[in-house]
């Protein structure tokens, strides 16, 4: 069974989207556009996670592992731009839409997990991420006069392997998605697996209604939503498996 809940945060449109098809389950956290977001059409970042998103559901038929999925997906994705976007090839990739991602894919006693950026899996007491990614968020803290030029400047150090500050991200052209974290669990179905982006991460900061295993969507979950959503102005996004059959 899937449920699942988002809500749009105070500076932008929702820029995340999750879903499934089939045993792969999935959560896109589409990154803040730093240069515009008209260099594709207009409402870059929310239509291409959207796409993403759409591909994901046709590559996990293709392709076996998570990151595999993935990156077929943005490939796919990138080839659409590069059809109907003359200027393509000649805008900056840091200028593209980029985003942090958690998948998990389900087999009978097992899950695969997979993460890249700062999306988190919970499962049974432990936070499965790419905890690599807070070092880009503790550079993003550095007192500055000018908050823009900071994030401007960490963001065109993504997927960058030649400066020691750069980080590996999801992008259009896939270079990041083989750096991602990820593993195999030992998984019975009994418990729920949550998956969810950064805002909704500092709403459970504490995790423990994740503990005490609460129903996405239920009473309990929204009055605790309500409670606690001042912690973030993020958008807040999550999605739940269980091993429950749908009714």
């Amino acid at each position: 069974m899937i449920r699942k809940y988002t809500q749009q945060g105070k500076n932008h449109v929702n820029q995340d989207i999750c879903d499934h098809q089939d045993y792969v389950v999935w959560m896109i956290d589409g990154a803040t556009p730093l240069f515009g977001d008209d260099l594709l059409g207009g409402n870059d970042v929310q239509r291409t996670m959207q796409q993403i998103s759409q591909q994901l559901k046709i590559q996990s038929k293709k392709y076996d592992t998570l990151s595999q999925i993935l990156f077929h997906a943005c490939k796919a994705v990138e080839q659409e731009y590069q059809n109907t976007i003359s200027n393509y090839e000649q805008i900056e990739k840091y200028k593209l839409p980029t985003f942090a991602c958690t998948m998990i894919k389900i087999h009978e006693e097992t899950i695969d997990w997979y993460a890249i950026g700062d999306c988190e899996i919970y499962l049974d007491g432990e936070v499965y991420t790419d905890d690599r990614f807070a070092r880009v968020n503790q550079r993003n803290q550095q007192p500055t006069d000018d908050k823009l030029i900071l994030l401007q400047s960490s963001r065109k150090l993504l997927n960058n392997d030649k400066s020691e500050e750069g980080y590996w991200i999801g992008s259009l052209d896939g270079k990041g998605i083989i750096h991602g974290k990820g593993g195999i669990l030992p998984y019975d179905g009994t418990s729920p697996i949550y998956l969810y982006s950064d805002g909704m991460s500092k709403v459970f900061a504490d995790k423990q209604l994740l503990k005490e295993k609460i129903q996405v969507e239920s009473e309990a979950f929204i009055e605790y939503i309500h409670a606690n959503r001042h912690r973030t102005t993020d958008d807040i996004t999550m999605i739940e498996y269980t091993g429950e059959k749908d009714d």
